[in-house]
């Protein structure tokens, strides 16, 4: 059975500077999964609102972000194995997302 992960971190730069970071570092994201053996299909923005899907090892994985003006959600629904990793996942997810959202990524 599948289990959802979900992170909400706060900012202040509003939605279009998230996007616009989100944007501009996905194929960095993209070719370090890949570099994993795993591979990652986006679908396009749908408002402030992106879906993707993700299979490696065997496993398929559904994540999808939402942008606010003062939050950034990612929400993963993700294989019953992997689930037993949650904690590790969510922190390395939010490590990355506050990357993301610092000033060093700008």
């Amino acid at each position: 059975m599948p289990k959802r992960l979900t992170i909400t971190v706060p900012h202040a730069l509003g939605a279009a500077e998230v996007r616009r970071r989100i944007d501009l570092h996905m194929d960095w994201a993209f070719r370090r999964l890949e570099a994993e053996k795993i591979r990652v299909e986006a679908e396009d923005w749908l408002g402030n609102r992106r879906a993707f899907s993700g299979s490696g090892y065997g496993q398929t994985a559904r994540v999808a972000i939402q942008v606010a003006d003062d939050a950034l959600e990612v929400e993963a629904l993700v294989p019953w194995m992997a689930s037993l990793f949650a904690p590790v996942i969510e922190s390395v997810g939010r490590h990355y997302v506050g990357r993301l959202l610092s000033d060093e990524a700008a």
